[in-house]
């Protein structure tokens, strides 16, 4: 009964995207085209037209690209962020979508003032598609339950009626405690749907460590897969997941400004495979505007090539990445082999150099660590907050490790503490940069 009830979803769904002219089904045809198809001239071609229309759409119908009419390759283009948009909010706005109705998307400020933008439909329905064809990729298909585990803000809330009709359950981080793991495990095992869970990657590895907690076994929960979000996964909590819910574990890239940028596909390696459909995206050098090479460590820039209300040309994301063509899931496109988080909240060592966020999750090895955070508040100063269950002796091993990397002259301290709070998006910063920010503020001023 629950197959058919999930088959029938999944034809509704279509059925009414068919009543309403198959917008959606053309986007995702367009997606599975340009990425299964990747090296073949077709697909070339399509890439190509798709920015270079973005490209002259903004400069005839927006303020702040206007000066860029008749350019035709996108490094003549400059590099924005959040600040130059939010700065020039109505030059950004193109003329033909003013007074229209467009989706507003705003993100919490959680790690910096809040940031508004727009959506026009098609974009909105290019995002359903991308989501649809990428997450089909990762196990999860229209119909099957997803376990939607995230900081529930109003504003993203979805109503009763609606996670009904899309067979969404919602989980909230705001909401954790053992007894929520506890009734959480418990509705998973009883629920006989196909089923998949999205989630917080900070959400993940707070249920695993609950499961450690209470020394469970494997579990009897049968998932189609897990997909973590928001943050990087570590190979701990990676390897956790696999072993109590036996599932196969993706992971996926994006922002609430753009969308899906990339995700996991394949079992056989970790890379995400870039959302060459929908986004021309570079990785830039960490200080300059010129492309990094192959395997280097560099700002991820993106152009959304649907976003015609209001366009986002060479927008840094804030993220770092390295991207290779190496173990591609689609042949001759690009993918991330790692991506590392924002780059305002990278550690530097005491020479200056943006070390990676990934040599910190060794604190995940130990059992008894149940939440961490690192700070950096000056060149040489560096405090590990620490929620400890128990006596902790081995502070001198994780300062001797630090030291390895940050440098020997770091000077670190650890500090236990209660809890370390949630941002506003419900996500936990596990590096905050005080000194790089002081240092930003300096040069702007």
């Amino acid at each position: 009964m629950k197959r058919i009830t999930e088959n029938l979803r999944h034809q509704v769904f279509w059925t009414l995207d068919w009543l309403k002219g198959g917008t959606l089904r053309a986007h995702y045809k367009d997606i599975a085209n340009i990425m299964e198809n990747f090296n073949s001239h077709k697909s070339q071609t399509r890439r190509k037209d798709l920015l270079q229309k973005i490209l002259n759409h903004a400069t005839e119908t927006t303020d702040f690209y206007s000066k860029f009419k008749g350019y035709k390759d996108l490094e003549n283009f400059p590099v924005i962020d959040k600040s130059v948009m939010r700065d020039n909010f109505n030059a950004f706005q193109s003329s033909t979508f003013i007074n229209k109705p467009n989706k507003i998307i705003s993100t919490s400020g959680s790690s910096g003032a809040p940031f508004k933008t727009y959506q026009n439909n098609e974009k909105v329905l290019r995002n359903r598609a991308d989501t649809i064809y990428f997450q089909q990729k990762a196990g999860y298909k229209i119909g099957y339950r997803l376990y939607y585990i995230r900081r529930w803000l109003p504003r993203y809330r979805i109503s009763s009626f609606n996670c009904k009709m899309r067979n969404i359950e919602m989980g909230d981080v705001a909401d954790f405690s053992d007894s929520y793991f506890e009734q959480l495990i418990e509705t998973l095992s009883n629920d006989t749907s196909t089923k998949v869970i999205l989630s917080y990657s900070s959400a993940l590895r707070d249920l695993c460590q609950y499961l450690d907690r209470i020394q469970a076994k494997p579990s009897t929960v049968k998932l189609s897969s897990i997909i973590a979000m928001a943050e990087a996964l570590d190979d701990n909590t990676r390897s956790k997941l696999e072993y109590y819910f036996d599932a196969p574990i993706y992971l996926r890239y994006s922002n609430h400004e753009n969308g899906i940028l990339s995700l996991q596909l394949s079992q056989t390696n970790q890379n995400l495979q870039i959302n060459w459909a929908s986004y021309f995206i570079e990785i830039l050098h960490l200080e300059k505007d010129v492309p990094v090479s192959e395997g280097e460590l560099g700002r991820v820039v993106v152009t959304d090539l649907f976003n015609y209300c209001m366009p986002f040309i060479r927008y840094d994301t804030g993220d770092m990445a390295t991207a290779s063509k190496k173990d591609a899931f689609f042949n001759g496109s690009q993918v991330f082999s790692r991506v590392e988080g924002r780059m305002m909240d990278a550690l530097l060592n005491t020479k200056g150099d943006v070390i990676s966020g990934f040599n910190i999750l060794i604190l995940d090895s130990f059992k008894n660590i149940r939440q961490y955070q690192v700070i950096q508040d000056g060149r040489l100063t560096y405090c590990i907050n620490l929620v400890v269950a128990g006596a902790l002796k081995d502070e001198k091993k994780i300062v001797e490790h630090f030291k390895s990397f940050l440098g020997a002259d770091a000077q670190i301290k650890i500090k236990h503490v209660a809890e370390i709070a949630l941002l506003a998006s419900g996500k936990r910063r596990l590096i905050v940069n005080n000194y790089q920010k002081k240092e930003f503020k300096k040069a702007k001023s």
